[in-house]
């Protein structure tokens, strides 16, 4: 039954693949034939300063400027490694956003488009549920791996996923044989399998999976025993 319930997700995955990228061909086709018909409207060309925050318009033969302030977009925010501060790195997961943050002395540096497991809701109870688990955790180590490109690995179970796990116990919620489960993570992906992520498909055992070029960007700012990482609903 394992194995056909495998098989059967590994199907449902491929089409969900099939179905984004005859999305994307077909909002490029759209793209194509709105230019080909003259329907794009003409673009506006705005000029900048050395500074790089002043717009310059015309209005009646007068130069009017304005000044603005530029935002770069937080996903996937460039940044220069060699400027931070390791030890001053913390990252935030926001399960329902499939997001992680990466703050760095407390302002947020930059962002991944993250995804768990297809039982994501809620707090991991037991080994196996395929849940992410919430609270706050430490990453012990980080290494490259055969399958997953980067690994790093998470302290859970830690005191407080003990505590919740025993209080899961006691009231019932859980079998008594259930056991608390470890090995999770932050990871990457097989190879080509970057559109998993940008669907957001929750498809890992637990753990945290990003893009490989992402997960490897992540592993060269964090500290193996100190680099703290907060998980939310």
């Amino acid at each position: 039954m394992k194995g056909f319930a495998q098989s059967r997700q590994a199907d449902s995955l491929k089409l969900k693949q099939e179905l984004y990228w005859k999305m994307l061909k077909e909002k490029e086709k759209r793209a194509r034939e709105m230019a080909a018909s003259g329907r794009y409207k003409e673009a506006v060309v705005v000029t900048y300063d050395s500074k790089g925050n002043i717009i310059e318009s015309k209005k009646g033969g007068k130069v009017v400027t304005q000044t603005i302030t530029v935002t770069q977009p937080i996903l996937n925010r460039p940044f220069k490694i060699d400027t931070l501060v390791k030890d001053s790195i913390y990252i935030k997961v926001f399960k329902s956003k499939n997001r992680l943050q990466v703050y760095h002395k407390g302002k947020i540096l930059t962002a991944y488009t993250c995804v768990f497991g297809p039982n994501c809701v809620g707090q991991k109870m037991q080994e196996g549920d395929r849940k992410t688990p919430e609270g706050t955790f430490t990453i012990l180590d980080r290494k490259k791996h055969d399958k997953w490109d980067t690994f790093m690995l998470l302290d859970y179970p830690n005191e407080e996923s003990k505590r919740f796990f025993e209080e899961a116990k006691s009231k019932g919620l859980i079998s008594p044989d259930a056991r608390i489960g470890g090995s999770i993570g932050i990871h990457g992906i097989w190879e080509n399998g970057d559109n998993v992520i940008d669907m957001k498909h929750n498809w890992t055992d637990g753990c945290l999976g990003l893009k490989n070029k992402d997960v490897r960007e992540l592993s060269t700012i964090i500290l193996p025993g100190i680099t703290k990482i907060s998980i939310t609903k």
